[in-house]
């Protein structure tokens, strides 16, 4: 997940992993059983909430040209403007299969929903409802109807508990506004997309996992919440965006605990 316009992020390599005070990130694979083992790192989380590229190949380029033509100004601050890796594949089964955990919040394109859901399906969880987050706005599309919205598929394993220590008046659309991007990630979410389903679910001192961390909006929210993420991060830009906004919430400095030696 990288593109132009982003933050120069080159102490970060890929295969690190990083202590964030009790968080733990790798930047990596998740569909690799060994990465995904290095961020659990023994923990046994039973939530993953995750946002994964959506297989619809996101390229915010030419909205960032339509907005440059309506408002006079090139200013990239507040937008997003880098593009999503991978973002051309909707089937993640290979990652999902490494969270042994009984719940999963996984964001998604609306268009591949079924997919998704396949993917999880084949991992043995089993959809309980599909949650819809509302934008409260429209954002700028190419089609004949502008999106303002996009879908989660709340899931639970066969055979187990949803563990929910959530109110009883939610419902299944969350009003969350959708904000400028922070950081320029494509696809950030708001902190409540991932808030909700962790206190929802979890209770203080319990791990969450993410696979697909991004800028670190899970990890944002775990440390709001007083959880433990795991997480991994494929791109080393992304990673070091999420440090530095781990960072600037906590006043702390993220360690790094192991480093694959260099190849050059």
């Amino acid at each position: 997940m990288e593109g132009g316009g982003l933050m120069k992020t080159d102490f970060v390599r890929r295969g690190d992993v990083w202590g964030l005070g009790p968080h733990r990130l790798v930047c990596g694979d998740a569909t690799d059983a060994e990465v995904a083992a290095a961020a659990l790192d023994g923990a046994a989380p039973l939530l993953m909430v995750t946002d994964p590229p959506y297989g619809v190949n996101y390229d915010p380029t030419w909205r960032c040209a339509v907005i440059d033509r309506a408002t006079g100004t090139t200013s990239k601050a507040g937008r997003a403007v880098g593009l999503v890796t991978n973002d051309h594949r909707a089937d993640w089964a290979d990652a999902f299969r490494h969270f042994r955990g009984d719940i999963a919040y996984v964001w998604h394109g609306a268009l591949n929903g079924t997919v998704v859901r396949s993917a999880l399906e084949g991992v043995g969880f089993f959809p309980r409802s599909q949650i819809v987050w509302d934008k409260g706005r429209l954002i700028l599309s190419r089609g004949h109807y502008h999106w303002r919205h996009e879908p989660c598929w709340y899931a639970v394993r066969k055979g187990r508990t949803a563990h929910w220590v959530g109110g009883r008046k939610q419902t299944t659309v969350w009003l969350i506004p959708h904000r400028r991007s922070e950081t320029g990630h494509s696809a950030q979410k708001p902190i409540d997309c991932m808030r909700r389903p962790i206190e929802n679910h979890t209770v203080a001192g319990d791990a969450v996992y993410d696979p697909f961390l991004g800028s670190g909006t899970t990890l944002v929210a775990a440390e709001m919440t007083a959880r433990l993420c795991r997480a991994v991060e494929l791109e080393p830009s992304y990673v070091a965006i999420a440090i530095g906004r781990w960072e600037a919430m906590t006043g702390r400095k993220a360690e790094l605990l192991q480093r694959e030696p260099s190849t050059c």
